[in-house]
């Protein structure tokens, strides 16, 4: 018989931040191509005003997109929590950014409610299944970085159990993502009005990126706004469709799941 998990959405979002600072550091210095990468930026800051250029504007263009999300996520927040639903101001200077953001929290709410009813879908773990053991692995391509905090919170989430054999199709709102996306967007716009070269590199950055599910819905996770972060698009691929999904497929639904590793 499975077990309902009880998710603690407040934990599971500590553990992205947590587990993402962690990964943004690494960022400088996981594999050696970003090392070289870094070397090389460094090694002609201060020469030329155009190399300079390009160093400033490679530097600034992942804080833009990550400061966005952090902005983004300070508003569902204030929406969740009824404060002041982002505030009058913010309102009337962008409604299109307004209307989206309430409509992220609505619909997220409505998805959990109704996952709260489901009577004929896993709804956690079943316990009397043997656990699978799925592999996710780095391929060339993928950001070092961003692998490393998508594996890191997988395999953490595994290890609390909390990761299992969802029923399928799964149940998704796909206007989440999209208007999560596209609220991102209209930040770093509206964010850069200033520099309008800055917000278009910044925005096609963001345009390749996913909004990616941290626990992976296929592996019963939320589709809530509290538990995605954006993701470089083709790890999201790789890892979701080409890597766990294959392998937990033909598992009978509530098989809980365990994430192993791989760099090589």
């Amino acid at each position: 018989m499975a077990d309902e998990i009880r998710h603690d959405p407040a934990e599971t979002a500590a553990l992205a931040d947590r587990i993402g600072a962690h990964a943004d550091h690494l960022e400088g210095t996981a594999g050696a191509h970003t090392r070289n990468t870094r070397q090389r930026l460094a090694s002609v800051r201060g020469r030329d005003p155009l190399a300079n250029a390009v160093v400033h504007s490679a530097e600034q263009v992942l804080n833009v997109v990550k400061q966005a999300e952090r902005q983004l996520r300070r508003h569902l927040r204030d929406v969740q929590g009824g404060l002041h639903e982002m505030n009058r101001r913010h309102e009337e200077n962008d409604k299109a950014l307004h209307d989206m953001v309430k409509r992220i929290h609505t619909r997220s709410e409505a998805q959990d409610t109704a996952r709260k009813g489901w009577t004929d879908r896993a709804k956690g773990p079943d316990r009397s299944l043997k656990p699978a053991t799925v592999t996710v692995q780095w391929r060339p391509g993928m950001p070092k970085a961003q692998f490393a905090r998508k594996a890191q919170q997988l395999q953490e989430l595994g290890r609390r159990g909390e990761l299992y054999k969802a029923t399928n199709p799964v149940s998704r709102d796909k206007k989440i993502t999209e208007d999560y996306k596209g609220a991102l967007i209209r930040i770093i716009s509206n964010n850069h009005k200033d520099n309008p070269e800055l917000a278009e590199a910044a925005r096609k950055v963001a345009r390749s990126m996913h909004p990616d599910h941290i626990s992976e819905l296929q592996t019963g996770g939320r589709d809530h706004w509290e538990g995605i972060r954006m993701l470089d698009g083709y790890t999201n691929e790789e890892i979701g469709k080409r890597q766990i999904w294959p392998s937990i497929k033909n598992l009978p639904d509530g098989t809980p799941i365990k994430i192993r590793v791989k760099w090589k």
